[in-house]
């Protein structure tokens, strides 16, 4: 039998390695005398638990999705039968009193509500009971194109799940919470910088610095502070994305720090996130989301689509006859939110145009959207009726051969008529304006006429404190 040698090398012993800061690896522990591994106890634990059913759900086949979603739907609808008379007066009009909605394909005999609907309601709007343990309620109002309010109670439930589902959207999308996060936003009262992410991230996790900058602050004071504390995110809308880009594409890039920028709150076209790119190397993370409803979809990392929020709303894409829409086709959302026994938000219009996407390579079992457009109000009515979205994003690049231009808006006041806000660097002559009018003339696909208003300052944003560049004023039926 041949001889067998054995030979030991010796090695240094292993180095513990250091703790990194995955977003998975610096959990909290709430529990006395514990560390590891991580205890989360009361209400963070049910936080918890919810995100990591999320983490099975969203990989159920479409189905599966619609079964679950029609069980969800009875419960609340029949609730709000019992309960709320709004919406027990709107199925009796509709001839579906003493029927039951525990499908999806049922939901869609009752006739979509709008925003006018909701304020005309009144209080009747409101469930007269809610379930107790359901938490608290709370009511929100969200302002419209008009700036008239629509009111909506909500309930604790609502809000712990919308915490489970910003979650998701960082947890897709592998954040390192203990890097640092500046935030611009309008509910940003005064500057600050401080430990922790704040809610949801610090329920769960260990999060590093932040630092929060009001919306109103000049957006070069916004990048010098951010060039001071050195962000690994910037979490912004996407105005105020578009302003910086300006700076950046006249002076160069100089937040080498940041690599990640998570947008809310307004609609990312396709120019700003293409310029964002070029400029910093970074892609736009996206969350769409509504104060009526919380989460609706969120971007995928994979693909870039945007997967609706199944486990918490249904999301329909109309078309102008009232039918779905099909993969590719654009058309109005209409929402339910599966989980407000407070307020009936049970097809519910919320004004904004979407296209439907397809299945998306990830694997995950959620619908998509391929676009969120914008609002009703941001599409142009040319004088036979037809609407078209209007895609300004390059006529800033054109105006600058014209005359430097900070920041413009353009207003429909009548079929024919449109005026052109701008804020230049110098006054405009007559060729200056004519040249501009052209300009959007083009890009409208329309010899509109145009009327040219220079604005000092900054132009103002609307009641919602959102900035939009295109603004319809009159109606379908010509009524301003």
């Amino acid at each position: 039998m041949p001889e067998v040698c054995i030979q030991l090398s010796l090695t240094a012993e292993p180095q513990e390695p250091p703790i990194t800061t995955n977003p998975r690896a610096l959990r909290r522990t709430d529990l006395a005398d514990t560390i590891w591994p991580p205890i989360t106890l009361g209400a963070e634990a049910v936080l918890a638990a919810l995100v990591g059913q999320l983490e099975i759900t969203q990989w159920f086949g479409t189905e599966t999705i619609e079964e679950m979603q029609g069980r969800q739907l009875a419960i609340l609808a029949a609730h709000h039968r019992a309960h709320t008379p709004a919406f027990a007066a709107r199925l009796k009009s509709a001839g579906l009193a003493g029927q039951r909605f525990d499908t999806v394909a049922a939901l869609k005999r009752l006739t979509p509500i709008s925003r006018r609907d909701a304020q005309g309601a009144g209080t009747a709007f409101f469930a007269l009971k809610t379930p107790e343990a359901h938490g608290p309620i709370n009511q929100i109002e969200t302002s419209g194109s008009t700036g008239e309010p629509v009111r909506v109670r909500k309930t604790h439930l609502q809000g712990l799940i919308w915490d489970a589902m910003m979650m998701r959207d960082v947890l897709w999308h592998g954040y390192d919470f203990g890097g640092r996060i500046t935030t611009i936003r309008p509910q940003v009262a005064s500057f600050y910088e401080s430990d922790g992410w704040g809610r949801p991230i610090d329920a769960l996790y260990v999060s590093g610095r932040a630092q929060g900058i009001p919306i109103g602050t000049d957006v070069r004071e916004q990048l010098r502070l951010m060039a001071r504390f050195k962000p690994d995110v910037l979490s912004v809308q996407p105005t105020n994305l578009r302003a910086m880009a300006d700076i950046w594409e006249a002076e160069g890039f100089n937040l080498g720090s940041v690599s990640r920028i998570r947008t809310v709150g307004e609609t990312v076209n396709a120019d700003l996130r293409a310029r964002v790119l070029q400029l910093t190397g970074v892609t736009i993370e996206d969350h769409y989301s509504a104060q009526e409803t919380g989460s609706i979809a969120i971007q995928c990392p994979v693909s870039g689509l945007y997967h609706v929020a199944s486990e918490s709303v249904i999301v329909e894409i109309l078309g102008d006859d009232g039918k779905a829409c099909g993969e590719g086709e654009t058309g109005r959302v209409v929402v339910t939110d599966l989980h407000n026994f407070a307020t009936p938000v049970i097809r519910y219009e919320i004004g904004d145009y979407a296209t439907v996407g397809g299945a998306c390579p990830c694997g995950r079992g959620l619908p998509t959207l391929h676009a969120i457009l914008g609002r009703e109000r941001n599409l142009v009515l040319l004088p036979d009726g037809r609407r078209h979205w209007p895609l300004l994003g390059h006529m800033g690049r054109e105006f600058n051969m014209v005359a430097p231009a900070r920041q413009y808006q353009v207003i429909q006041h009548s079929r024919t008529g449109v005026e052109l806000r701008v804020i230049t660097d110098k006054p405009l002559t007559a060729a200056d304006e004519a040249a501009m009018a052209g300009i959007l003339q083009a890009t409208l696909a329309y010899a509109f006429d145009v009327t040219i208003v220079r604005i000092e300052g900054a132009i103002p944003v609307g009641p919602n404190g959102k900035f939009e560049d295109f603004l319809c004023r009159v109606t379908a039926d010509g009524a301003p």
